[in-house]
This record gives structure tokens, C-alpha cells and sequence, in this order.
């Protein structure tokens, strides 16, 4: 493979020059290109002071950024229409706003499993106790693989929605999207998923894997901030909610009708109705930013890169002794290398020592996860590092 695109994005990410980083999991560790985003977010909002411009809740310049992060990121879930991406704070956000704002009837249930990152399983609980539907939790398995069969095990006829992550934070298992897509589809259920360990490291085909819902967000492989999210919804999913939280903007109004005042949604397949009047500009700045060099980078490059270098440090990883958990088949996996060690925290400890950044996942997994800024020589340091720990 031709390494030399990698040293030029290496570049872009202050903390690999530093450090072994592998913690993209957690979060990117910065980019200058991010620092470029919000010069650009305040020119933008000086020139536009200045010339006295409009454009509702914010500034014309303003919208035209957002407006063509809508189609970036339209284009990077493989969605039918920028007007079906709707702008977050986060993922948690984003499932909260599908659960608290779906026409639920009595008797529905959803499903999800136990190993969830608890931004998908807490907004499922609390639509249990808050929209008074049943969540059917699948229960953790011993490999912790979440077949899709033992999901679609779970629902009848009153399963509404399907709730996964594409890729597990804890455990790194990447579930089979495409197959738990044509199974919910041919039955008629929601599929909900939050992508944020998946998005910028692998293409995402959300229509061609019939995913009715994509929650995302930009400081992890998207290389942006952790004060934006968005999710991108299928038209025939967003024409089932109304927004839990309404302000005045492009789709959402009050008007005085037949003695009464009443809301009203003047285009109900569009996401905008799901915005609040007030978006995280700066944020979006950013990720305006991210998604061009990732498409300039071009995500199957990425893609490609990463998995080679998960096949080294895995394998070296289960060479050693090392109690990998994350399988070690290609659709099973996706970036993170996790491990179940005795003990968690002197194993974190020992690499922290060799200036490794890691992560400790769920307080019982040690987890190295890599990003298309990772080289074979930072694999070659933590496993350099990992013949010398002795407690594996």
C-alpha cells in the first residue's frame, strides 16, 4: 500500500505526534484542520455583522455552511436527501428525540440487547417508563456476539423499532447491518442505529441496508467536535414522530385556526422539524471541515488501512497471550481491539507508562482502537510494549 497519503494525514492530528495514540474510540485527539473550521465560523460571522445580513436564527453565510454539511453528510451515510439529516448534540440526543417522539401505540415494544453502549439503553428504558412501551433486552452472550438472528428472536407483531450500534464501544463487535436491515425491512420494524464508532472509518450504505434512523457524531472518526451530532432519517420513519422539543424555524409554526391556537409542521418528511432554533454553528464549522478531508482522503482508503493494521495488532496481541475479545473475522470487526484482562487497571497503568493512550471500556475491557492516522510502527510500539507486561 502506498503510505504516502498516511504521513500527510498523520499531520492533521496534533496528538499522534506526541504519543502512540490509540484512543480513537474515545475521541480523535484534535485536528488543525478543526482550529481552521472556527476561524472560518468567525470571519463568516464578522463579515456578516458588518454587511447587516439575515437569515433567521443565525446569518445567510451561516447556512450555507450547514445547508452543504447536510449533503456532505447525506452523501457519507448513503441517504437519499440532505433535507432527511437533522443537527444534534449528540447520538443520545438523537435516540432520545426518535423514542420520546415516535406514534407509539399501546402494546408496541422495541428492541435492543445488553451489551449497548448506555446512550442507546437508557433513552429504550426511559421510552418504557416515560412512553409506557415494552423493551426487550437481549440478553449478553459468553463470546458477546449479538447475532442478528438472536435479535430478530426477540420481536412480533408489536415490535416497532430495533435498536443497535453498528459497532460495540466495549467489545468492538461490529454487527451485520445489512443483514439485520433485510430481516427488520421484510418485517416492518424501525431500524435505529448510532454509527459513532463506524462513520468515517468504513462507507456506510443506510438505504441499502434499509437503516430507518443514523445517529451520529464528530469527535471520534468523523475528527470534529464532541458538541455535534446529527441524525439522517428515512422519510418513512420521520413522518412517525413529532419533535419532542418545537421552535419556530424552516418546518415547524403556530397559527390562530377556528377559535384555537394549534402548532403546525409544514413539511413533516423533512429533519429540520426535529432542530431547535439555535445550532451548534461553530460546531458544524468543524465538521464541515472534517467531512471534506475525508472525502478529499477518501473513506475506503481509510477503511482499507485500518483493517490491515487491526490484523497485526490483533493477531500479535492473541500471539502473546493477550485475552482478545473482538473477532478476529473481517465483518466482525471495525478498529478496536478489545481485551477482558484480569485486571483492567494495572493494565491500562502499564501502558500509560510506555506513552501509549488507550482506553479502559465499560471498567472491565482494555481497548486499543485505531484511526486512518495510525501507522504500522505505532502497532509495532504497543506490541513492542505488550511482551514486556506480565500480568495478561
Amino acid at each position: 500500500m502506498n503510505s504516502d497519503w498516511v504521513k500527510e494525514y498523520r499531520k492533521l492530528f496534533p496528538a499522534a505526534a506526541q504519543c502512540v495514540y490509540m484512543d480513537n474510540a474515545y475521541d480523535c485527539g484534535s485536528t488543525t484542520f478543526g482550529i481552521r473550521g472556527v476561524e472560518r465560523y468567525f470571519a463568516d460571522w464578522t463579515k456578516a455583522a458588518v454587511t447587516v445580513e439575515r437569515g433567521g436564527p443565525g446569518r445567510a453565510s451561516h447556512f450555507a455552511v450547514i445547508d452543504e454539511t447536510r449533503v456532505l453528510l447525506a452523501e457519507l451515510c448513503g441517504a437519499a436527501s440532505p433535507d432527511l439529516v437533522a443537527f444534534t448534540r449528540n447520538t443520545n440526543e438523537g435516540l432520545n428525540a426518535i423514542l420520546q417522539g415516535f406514534a407509539f401505540a399501546p402494546g408496541d415494544n422495541v428492541v435492543t440487547n445488553a451489551i449497548e453502549h448506555h446512550s442507546v439503553i437508557m433513552p429504550a428504558l426511559n421510552a418504557g417508563r416515560t412512553r409506557g412501551i415494552e423493551v426487550r433486552v437481549l440478553p449478553e452472550r459468553e463470546d458477546e456476539r449479538i447475532p442478528a438472528a438472536d435479535l430478530m428472536a426477540l420481536c412480533d407483531e408489536h415490535t416497532r423499532m430495533m435498536l443497535v450500534s453498528h459497532v460495540q464501544s466495549v467489545t468492538g463487535y461490529r454487527i451485520d447491518l445489512a443483514e439485520l436491515g433485510k430481516l427488520c425491512h421484510e418485517r416492518g420494524i424501525y431500524l435505529v442505529v448510532d454509527a459513532i464508532q463506524s462513520l468515517g472509518l468504513e462507507p456506510f450504505r443506510m438505504d441499502e441496508w434499509h437503516v430507518d434512523a443514523v445517529n451520529g457524531a464528530g469527535y471520534k472518526s468523523l475528527n470534529a467536535v464532541n458538541s455535534i451530532g446529527f441524525t439522517v432519517y428515512s422519510r418513512e420513519l420521520l413522518k412517525q414522530i413529532w419533535p419532542v422539543y418545537i421552535a419556530a424555524g424552516f418546518c415547524n409554526d403556530v397559527r390562530f385556526r377556528d377559535g384555537q391556537w394549534e402548532l403546525y409542521c409544514t413539511d413533516d418528511g423533512n429533519a429540520r422539524k426535529m432542530e431547535n432554533s439555535s445550532l451548534d454553528n461553530p460546531g458544524i464549522y468543524v465538521l464541515n471541515e472534517s467531512l471534506k478531508v475525508l472525502k478529499d482522503v477518501g473513506i475506503e482508503r481509510i477503511n482499507a488501512h485500518v483493517r490491515e493494521l487491526y490484523k497485526v495488532l490483533r493477531q500479535g496481541l492473541a500471539d502473546l497471550g493477550y485475552p482478545v475479545i473482538t473477532p478476529a473475522a473481517e465483518a466482525e470487526h471495525l478498529g478496536i481491539v478489545s481485551m477482558r484482562p484480569a485486571d483492567p487497571q494495572a493494565m491500562f497503568a502499564f501502558f500509560r507508562s510506555r506513552n501509549i493512550a488507550l482506553s479502559i471500556a465499560g471498567g472491565t475491557h482494555v481497548r486499543f482502537s485505531l484511526g486512518g492516522f495510525s501507522t504500522m510502527a505505532d502497532i509495532e510500539a504497543v506490541l513492542a510494549a505488550a511482551r514486556e507486561y506480565d500480568g495478561r
